[in-house]
């Protein structure tokens, strides 16, 4: 006889998802920042994204195998992913428009702090310049949107007994949370990220696969940073 998946546990699912959250993302940059202070050496970046991704990796994966559900769940699948890859990539462009254009000169321009973290971060030369987009590709393209899209909006509503209210419920969570985390500092950065969070939850919601998103952030995250040292560098 086959073994039967546990029932619905809504509230035990989201303070797993929530509690996860902050081991995986807020406890390895603060440890960065406890250990290398605000100068980190190239070596520790690309540490700090290598066990973000693992830690979000190992938590969903127990998390689906706990209640025998595919991979696919999260959006892990290579269906029309040429297509999804070009769809995450489009939204690039008119965002570095009205971030760089619009919301970082009124957040300080050159005096913002996420401009002045790029500009201190990629100083140090080449080893640190890869390191910042790795962090950005793996880090945040590859874990964040594994977590905040796949697992909260893939597979934690098949926690609930009202999946579909579940999944907007979801969404909603996806865009306050992934805000937060990045704590911005002024409203432009709200803006900014909360533009971010729309985009890659509307992105999950339109294709209910990662591809997009996963394409979206990581192209995102090296964009911004060539863009940043071009107009501010």
């Amino acid at each position: 006889m086959a073994d039967t998946p546990p029932p619905p546990t809504p509230v035990r699912s989201s303070v797993l998802f929530l509690v996860g959250a902050i081991v995986c993302f807020v406890g390895p940059p603060l440890a960065l920042g406890v250990l290398a202070g605000e100068s980190p050496p190239p070596p520790a970046l690309v540490l700090v994204a290598l066990v973000e991704l693992a830690s979000a990796a190992l938590l969903v994966f127990w998390w689906l195998r706990r209640r025998s559900l595919p991979w696919t769940d999260v959006g892990l699948t290579s269906r029309h992913w040429p297509r999804d890859a070009l769809i995450g990539a489009a939204t690039v462009p008119p965002r570095l428009l009205i971030e760089v254009g619009v919301l970082i000169p009124m957040a300080g321009g050159a005096r913002n702090p996420g401009v002045e973290e790029v500009l201190a971060t990629t100083s140090a030369g080449l080893a640190a310049l890869a390191a910042t987009l790795v962090l950005g590709v793996v880090g945040g393209g590859l874990a964040e949107e594994l977590y905040f899209r796949g697992f909260l909006m893939g597979a934690l509503p098949k926690a609930f007994a009202h999946r579909r209210a579940a999944l907007y419920g979801a969404a909603v969570v996806s865009v306050l949370l992934f805000a937060a985390l990045h704590l911005p500092t002024s409203v432009p950065d709200v803006a900014a990220i909360v533009l971010a969070g729309l985009v890659y939850t509307g992105l999950f919601l339109l294709t209910r696969r990662l591809a997009a998103t996963v394409v979206a952030h990581s192209l995102w995250n090296v964009s911004v940073v060539f863009t940043v040292l071009a107009v501010y560098g």
